[in-house]
């Protein structure tokens, strides 16, 4: 009887190799330099698929550096899927649960803004702008928002990240983001104040409601004492999303 693995076993035991050489060895049968083209052309072609789907945090490490971190993702087999654009979510996964470089403690962050990028730009929605009946509409009737952005709070500032700038302590109030891509398939992000913020997550939600009903409900829960004052201060951000495509639509 032989001792020779299973053609399935043989493939286990080669992938294992080509993920994490350093901890799995590889067949003895099979000569060193041969097997050393199956390990570059893997870790440099994960490594170049994150490094363009990643450009900042690529900008922080040098080559090897780099190449250390990839590895990292690539030998706890975090990188499951078959299909290449799914490997940079797969990678911000990773960093979300795993801590890889404690001196960058806003990796992950950093690394779910770019992603988000990456995705509203892949993105097979499409976002039909329709014009107003009026200037008035965005008052008279119901707001509706553009499928293509997300609203986000970040503990670090990850759009002042760079390599002579990289913080090690979170920011002492959140920093509130909205993130979009426009109609003319450009991407954006802007940072928002907590009203602003509050206001378009209660767009997002919202089935019934008039943009002047909504903001006359916030303004009454929050107290305000110029209640027309803050509806036209209201009536503005509305008036900017629609022109910078967060808001497509009323109806």
């Amino acid at each position: 009887m032989t001792n020779k693995p299973s053609f399935r076993q043989a493939q286990v035991d080669f992938a294992a190799h080509i993920r994490d050489p350093l901890n799995n060895p590889a067949n003895p049968n099979i000569e060193d330099r041969r097997m050393a083209i199956y390990r570059d052309l893997f870790i440099n072609s994960i490594s170049g698929l994150l490094a363009g789907s990643y450009p900042v945090m690529r900008s922080l490490y040098n080559k090897q550096e780099w190449k250390d971190l990839v590895r990292k993702f690539y030998r706890k087999e975090n990188n499951k899927t078959p299909h290449f654009p799914e490997i940079p979510r797969e990678f911000v996964e990773f960093l979300k649960d795993n801590e890889v470089d404690a001196d960058k403690p806003f990796l992950y962050e950093l690394a779910h803004y770019e992603w988000l990028e990456l995705h509203l730009d892949k993105h097979n929605a499409e976002a039909e702008k329709k014009a107003l009946n009026n200037e008035q509409s965005l008052l008279s009737q119901r707001p509706v928002v553009s499928p293509l952005f997300k609203l986000q709070a970040y503990q670090y500032p990850f759009h002042q990240i760079k390599k002579s700038y990289q913080p090690t302590k979170p920011l002492t109030d959140a920093l509130l983001m909205v993130i979009w891509r426009d109609c003319q398939y450009q991407i954006h992000f802007s940072e928002l104040k907590p009203f602003s913020a509050l206001l378009l997550e209660t767009l997002i939600n919202n089935q019934t409601l008039t943009g002047q009903q909504i903001l006359e409900t916030l303004g009454q829960q929050y107290q305000q004492a110029d209640l027309e004052l803050f509806v036209q201060q209201g009536y503005l951000a509305l008036k900017k999303w629609y022109q910078q495509d967060i808001i497509i639509a009323t109806e």
